[in-house]
């Protein structure tokens, strides 16, 4: 069944990205900006100016000490968590909700994110070519967006999408969300991107995060830090639901990073530390 017109309707219906956010986005693209940028835009946005103190504050971080000042929060979180956050608070439509058609529970896409993005950031340090930190952060953040559109259309169908992997009348879950819908969440999650009006970098990130190689070659390594980070998070326990580690994992990213076995080991154990830490500091758990 093609439902794509009807799940494009419902992604023209979903509120477009914060100023704070674009502001944010917009300035981590360059290689000259400053801290002190990145407070003047959370601290016009109330909003995020108390997400950003509620997790600098939580005892995770174990400063010993109650953070007042933005500025100081923000040199404590570091500018690419800050951007996490407030795409994240300002996308309740997105994050804040159940994915009931991958039988993942409120909050699971935005933990699944967040460690994927942890586990990009390790990678890009291994890059054999400069990969920009910020994107490779930012892009797993947003890879799976499509995901919250398609849920609401996959709703009562994740048994049977689940049981054409088995019988292999589909190679992997988004084989079975274009057979069940017409489109994947990648595609779904390119449109919302579009809708966004975000920069072609995080497009590449959501459109072909689980096909690097279709990527376009300017941005592919990137590409490759989010699907392996992807993978990464899944294997770590953070993924959104029946869909979990049922895609491939192309073998190229070994063309894009110096990694052998010991180091890969390293920067999954690295991510998942991280990714706890962070985590804690967000919910408490």
């Amino acid at each position: 069944m093609n439902q794509v017109k009807e799940i494009v309707k419902r992604v023209k219906q979903i509120a477009p990205l914060s100023q704070s956010s674009m502001k944010l986005m917009e300035i981590i693209k360059r290689e000259d900006y400053s801290l002190g940028e990145i407070t003047r835009i959370v601290e016009h946005d109330p909003a995020l100016t108390v997400n950003v103190l509620k997790v600098v504050n939580a005892p995770a971080f174990g400063l010993g000490q109650s953070v007042t000042s933005l500025a100081r929060a923000v040199s404590f979180l570091g500018d690419k968590t800050v951007v996490g956050i407030a795409i994240a608070s300002c996308s309740p439509q997105v994050y804040d909700k159940g994915l009931d058609g991958y039988a993942a529970e409120r909050g699971e896409l935005w933990r699944h994110s967040l460690h994927t993005a942890v586990a990009a950031r390790e990678l890009v340090k291994h890059a054999k070519k400069a990969i920009n930190t910020e994107a490779a952060f930012t892009g797993a953040i947003l890879h799976d967006i499509g995901k919250a559109v398609l849920s609401e259309f996959l709703h009562d169908r994740t048994g049977s999408l689940l049981s054409s992997i088995e019988s292999q009348e589909a190679g992997n879950f988004s084989d079975a969300e274009r057979k069940a819908l017409g489109a994947d969440h990648t595609e779904i999650g390119l449109a919302l991107a579009k809708h966004w009006n975000l920069p072609a970098p995080l497009c590449q990130c959501i459109r072909y995060h689980h096909t690097p190689r279709e990527a376009d070659e300017a941005w592919r390594g990137l590409v490759f830090a989010v699907h392996l980070g992807d993978a990464i998070a899944m294997m770590g326990g953070s993924g959104t639901g029946a869909d979990a580690l049922l895609y491939p994992l192309d073998e190229s990213w070994e063309d894009y990073f110096n990694l052998d076995a010991t180091g890969l080991e390293l920067v999954i154990m690295n991510a998942n530390t991280e990714f706890q830490r962070t985590k804690t500091s967000l919910y408490g758990d």
